[in-house]
């Protein structure tokens, strides 16, 4: 099956497409699955600065930049597949991670990001006649997480992501995805996974709108740097949250994982395809008074629950003290952090207040079985991002 197999990862260099690029190039799940790999950034970015893996037996490998999601016609989008993408006639497996974010204007951010879909899933159809498998990303939001106190009872199970009141789905572009692509794919030899998670904790080379690992990543850091002493006690770090939001129960979920599990779901369309599928690190939801302490360990601080006084929010503290990355070896932090997203970021520990773990039931029937400590997860980012010079 996997001879002449060709794989393209949209948004490759962001949290969620590095991850799957990272574990294809890896050559998950085994060497010769796929022949072929695509990478389409933004931006034109060197291979080096990826931090990607290398090796004689890595399957033949492409950067591209340059592709127009935004501002095109199915058209012109499918001129541009064929002109950049060596090889595109030969796509067979399709891993889209972008979202193009519009400002608070949720429903326009909506529209916006369906007319990309519908665009690239037209597009594909003319490039692409031996497409087997389109695998994008959802999220926790699908499950009305924005709402207050969110809107179904947990564990949240992936039929429940077609049952949102009406008023809070005209702001979530998943449903009208997965219309979008059942139509596209009808009487053709491709279908459509939406992987859906919820905390994605892991690494990306270019710093990342919403990476929750990144922002407390820089944020500890700074933080132990500064509160550096003569005396072996650990300094104590508070959550940066209330106690509800220390307490509440999730299902985070690595970039490993993360990369598997989309891998595995484009694998088996038999048993994935036309699917919603949860992805998470294992079955035993978490919460953060679980994981704090244990994050900030790394960092040689010691991680405690909430504080009652007004401290400074992760990023106002990073803004304060970005400075002193470029004075202690770690240069790209300062190009190299959280975008739009800090203040949502920032507001985490005091919003998600309430239980939102997932059901593991559809991932392990569909024959994912792997689980892993969900702080690994965040352990293995904090590593990745000091060897990238992105902290110290």
């Amino acid at each position: 099956m996997a001879t002449g197999s060709h794989a393209i990862v949209f948004g490759a260099a962001g949290l969620l497409g590095w991850a799957t690029l990272n574990q294809l190039l890896s050559e998950y799940p085994s060497p010769g699955q796929f022949s072929r790999i695509t990478a389409v950034l933004n931006r034109p970015v060197a291979e080096p600065d990826l931090c990607l893996p290398s090796g004689p037996n890595r399957p033949s490998f492409e950067l591209v930049s340059g592709i127009n999601l935004l501002q095109t016609s199915t058209d012109d989008l499918a001129k541009q597949l064929k002109e950049k993408v060596p090889g595109a006639e030969g796509i067979t497996h399709v891993f889209y991670f972008v979202f193009a974010p519009f400002n608070d204007d949720y429903t326009q951010e909506c529209t916006q990001n369906c007319g990309i879909m519908q665009r690239l899933a037209d597009a594909l159809n003319i490039v692409a006649p031996t497409l087997r498998s389109f695998v994008y990303s959802g999220g926790s939001r699908g499950y009305g997480i924005y709402n207050p106190e969110g809107v179904f009872q947990p564990p949240l199970e992936e039929s429940m992501a077609d049952s949102l009141p009406e008023d809070y789905a005209k702001t979530v572009a998943y449903p009208w995805f997965r219309k979008i692509l059942t139509e596209a794919s009808k009487d053709r030899k491709w279908t459509w996974t939406e992987v859906c998670p919820d905390a994605v904790v892991g690494f990306s080379p270019n710093g990342s709108a919403y990476s929750l690992a990144l922002h407390w990543a820089q944020y500890l850091s700074l933080y132990a740097y500064n509160h550096r002493g003569p005396t072996d006690k650990a300094v104590e770090v508070p959550f940066p949250g209330s106690e509800a939001g220390y307490r509440s129960l999730y299902t985070p979920v690595s970039g490993e994982i993360l990369g598997r599990i989309a891998i595995h779901a484009a694998l088996h369309p038999e048993s994935c395809g036309g699917k919603i599928v949860n992805m998470l690190d294992s079955d035993t939801p978490v919460s953060a008074s679980d994981l704090w302490p244990g994050i900030a360990a790394w960092f040689g601080l010691k991680g405690v629950g909430p504080a009652e006084d007004d401290t400074l929010k992760p990023s106002e503290y990073i803004d304060q003290y970005r400075h002193l990355f470029a004075q202690n070896g770690a240069p790209k932090a300062l190009t190299c952090g959280v975008g739009e997203g800090k203040k949502q970021l920032d507001s985490v520990g005091w919003w998600l207040t309430f239980d939102r773990q997932f059901s593991s039931k559809r991932l392990r029937s569909v024959g994912f079985t792997e689980q892993r400590n969900p702080v690994d997860g965040w352990l293995e980012a904090f590593e990745r991002f000091r060897e990238a010079g992105i902290i110290f």
